[in-house]
Order: C-alpha cells, then structure tokens, then sequence
C-alpha cells in the first residue's frame, strides 16, 4: 500500500510516518518505481508504535523494545513511576484550579505564592514525532522564480533565434493567451531537462543556491537523477497543478500554508528536505537576487534586439540581401517570404491580406557592383487612392541598410520615422524629399500626392501619389 493508505489505516499524519522512518523504527520496501510500499506489518508497527508514544515512552525507548535491548514490561514499569508524577501532577493542577474559583481571586489580589505551584498537562509527545520542516516558503517560492526565469530565457533564445517565431506577432488576446500559455509548458520542459542534472550533481540550482538552499535525501547525499524527478513532478503536479492558469497561483497559495507546518510532499513522498544554510537573509542574497532580476530583463531584451537582427550583415550580395528580405518579412511582420530571388517582389503569393495586393504598385530594383555585391535599392510605388509601399521601405531599409549599422537595431528603430511619407487625409498638397546617411550608406526618400481628403475618400476620387526610396553606398 501506499503512504496514503497507511495514513488512513492508522490515523496517522504524513509526517509522522516520515519521522518514524527516519528514525529506524519502520522499513518499508520500494517498488519498481521508487516509492515506498507499506505492508500490512508496517501498519501494525505504527499501531504499536501509537500506543507506546500515548503512553509516554520515548522514541529511544521504543527502538530499543523493538530492537529487543530492552523488555517492555521493564519499559512499562519504568514508565508507571512516570505517568504517576503526571498523575500527581494534574492533581495539583485541578486542586489549584478548584481552590482558585472557590476564592474567587481577581488579578490585582492573586496570591502568586499561593497558586504558584500550579503544573500544566504536558503535551502529546507524538505532536513532536515530526521531521522539523525547513520552513522559509517566500526563499523557495522566489528560488524557483529564479530558476523558471532563466528557464525562460533559454526557451526565448530558441523560440526567437532558432525557430523564428516573434512574441510580437501574437497580439491578438486568444493568440496572446496560448502563446503565454505554451512558453510556460516550454518553461517546465526545460526544466525537467535540467532541474534533476543539477540537484543530482550540484545539489541545488541557481535559484536555491543564490537564497542558501539545496536538497539532500535521507542520508544527507545529493538526490539520484530518479528521485530528482519524482520529487520535480510532484512539485509541478502538487505543486503547480500541471501548470494550468489561476491554478497553479492557488496551489502555490495551499503550499505556502503547508510549508510553515511540515515538509512538503513531493518532499515527504521522496525521502529528501530543503536544507537551510542559514534561517535569516543575508542582505547579500536580496541584493544578488534583485541583481539577477536586472540582468535577466537585460538579456531578455537582448535576446529580442539579436532576434530583430538581419541574419546576414555588412557588404551583402544578392542572395544575402534577399535572405535579410525574406526573414524581415517573416519575422517582424509575419508575412509569407515573398522576395524573389532577382530581389522583386512576388505579387501573385496569395498571403490573404492587402500588404502582397499591393505590392503589384511597389517597383523594387536591385543593382549590384561588379564583385556581385548590392550596390543600392531603388523602391517606387504609385496608387491612384493614397499611400502605399509602406512595407516595402520597411523591409528594404532593415534588409539593407540597417545590417550597415553596428547597433542597427536601436538606430534602425530612430531612424523609421525616416520612411514614413506623412501622407494624411486633409492635408494639402504635399512634396517633400529625405536625406540621410547611415553606416556607409545614403538614402534619399522622396514623396508627392495630392486629393487627399475625406471627401474625395468617400466619393472614390483618385488621389495620387508618388514615392522614390533609394539606398546606395556611398
């Protein structure tokens, strides 16, 4: 049977079970899967053990009647003169009471003299028959955070560089939700890979170690790989609740409750404990953890800046350049790859949305140098109903020009508004010509239209407009 049965067969709690193991006074055997399996003459031992503890005998004095160092008859006659001392005592103790509501003494008067020998019934001693637990809930609950946050960051790293997929692009709320969603499962993923290693070998994890923490099984040796990952899904399962939203706050809501009293399960069921180096925060250990709190927002940051990166920098040729195209498009605004190989743009790949309709309007020309490299890009688009090509000059200028630029990702993102044409409804007729440099290159934007206004708009009026954009090195 397992501990759960045994804690209805006897009525005892978890932790008692755990505390007279440890104490020599129960061996149960472990199955296949590592947990304990309790036999029906484990059950009787803690029966007998029950009885034994109510009549005050000490745990010392059990193993040695068990152990058979010691007659329990002898033990029982030793443990009369005992219980007769207690008997005397809760004697008194009634006698003093009675004598005090008899004298109806009040506080200012109270004879302490008097009532001064007054003993109160000792305890059940079986209340103290627990392993101690470690206690310090807020440092294991802020370990784990430390260590799910690292977590985090590996899984950003193979999501956005490996794999290619943007957090950006999920801004709907469903999209949102069941992508929060699978990189917390990812979360977990990485951390059944790595948690056991690290208890196994090292005894703790970042988290835990950074607040003073490790986990050592019975005999104070570090966790087998196994029992590492019993001990891992217990928490993710008791702990966590499978990991499911709102739930999993309450169920950590249950354990913070649970940690003040007694060991947890997933600890209890598995043979180890938290050991605690020490039972007050060192104020270095705040400041360590708020240092990691900085650092894994500055990676995250950087992770997503390395993401937003063109894959291919510096002097580029035209596969390359249409390499950057194709992953700018892909990544940053989640369309189909539809850069053809010359550097055009493919009009016909049916995307279902307006940006490829109209790509048909944008030009795109490419011109190389003789070594083969992009020498500039030329972008013209014209519309009879307003602005377009917007994400063309998007798409050229971080395929192009941004990989010209050191920190091209924080310049590239100053220097968008370069891009834009400015085209509004009601403004008046409008021409207007950029130049900039940037990273080796120059760039000259030039852009005219006219019509726009609301009225045009609704009576389907033509409203021209003309763009130019030209990046070429210098």
């Amino acid at each position: 049977m397992n501990i759960a049965e045994a804690e209805r067969r006897t009525g005892l709690s978890r932790a008692n079970i755990r505390f007279y193991e440890k104490e020599g006074l129960l061996k149960p055997t472990r199955g296949e899967n590592g947990y304990r399996d309790y036999t029906e003459d484990n059950v009787q031992t803690l029966r007998k053990i029950m009885l034994l503890r109510w009549l005050r005998l000490s745990v010392p004095d059990i193993r040695a009647i068990e152990s058979g160092e010691k007659a329990l008859p002898e033990a029982a006659a030793g443990q009369l003169d005992v219980l007769q001392g207690d008997i005397r005592e809760s004697e008194q103790a009634y006698a003093m009471c009675r004598a005090i509501c008899e004298d109806r003494a009040e506080w200012n008067g109270l004879d302490v003299d008097r009532y001064q020998s007054i003993v109160l019934p000792a305890d059940d001693p079986r209340e103290k028959d627990r392993i101690p637990p470690a206690g310090c809930p807020w440092r294991r609950f802020l370990a784990r955070n430390v260590d799910a946050g690292l977590y985090e960051l590996l899984w950003a790293m193979l999501a956005q560089w490996v794999f290619r997929i943007n957090p950006e692009n999920f801004i709907q709320l469903t999209a949102s939700l069941a992508w929060t969603l699978a990189c917390g499962y990812a979360g977990w993923l990485l951390t059944f890979v790595f948690e056991p290693v690290l208890l196994h070998y090292w005894g703790t994890t970042p988290g835990k170690w950074i607040f003073g923490l490790s986990v050592r099984d019975e005999d104070g040796s570090k966790l087998s790989i196994r029992t590492a990952y019993a001990r891992l899904w217990g928490v993710f399962g008791y702990g966590n609740c499978y990991a499911l939203p709102f739930f999993d706050w309450y169920y950590n809501y249950k354990c913070y409750r649970a940690c003040k009293e007694e060991e947890l399960p997933w600890d209890l069921e598995n043979g180890c404990s938290i050991v605690v180096r020490e039972r007050e925060v060192r104020w270095y250990r705040v400041a360590l953890y708020l240092l990691v709190l900085v650092l894994r927002a500055a990676a995250g940051y950087g992770i997503d800046i390395h993401a937003k990166q063109p894959p291919n920098r510096g002097e580029l040729t035209l596969e390359q350049f249409v390499e950057n195209c194709n992953d700018y498009l892909k990544y940053n605004e989640n369309l189909p790859p539809y850069v053809t190989a010359d550097g055009t743009w493919d009009a016909d790949m049916p995307t279902g949305g307006w940006t490829c309709a109209l790509a048909a309007f944008a030009d795109v020309s490419v011109e190389t140098d003789e070594d083969g490299y992009v020498q500039s890009v030329t972008i013209t688009a014209d519309s009879q109903d307003g602005s377009l090509g917007s994400t063309e000059r998007r798409t050229i200028f971080y395929a192009f020009a941004a990989s010209y630029e050191k920190w091209s990702r924080l310049h590239a993102d100053t220097m968008s508004d370069f891009i834009k044409d400015g085209w509004d409804y009601d403004a008046p007729d409008t021409k207007n010509v950029k130049e900039a440099n940037l990273g080796g290159l120059k760039l000259r934007y030039e852009y005219e239209y006219s019509n726009t206004d609301t009225v045009n708009l609704y009576l389907n009026q033509p409203m021209p407009y003309h763009s130019v954009l030209t990046i070429e090195k210098e």
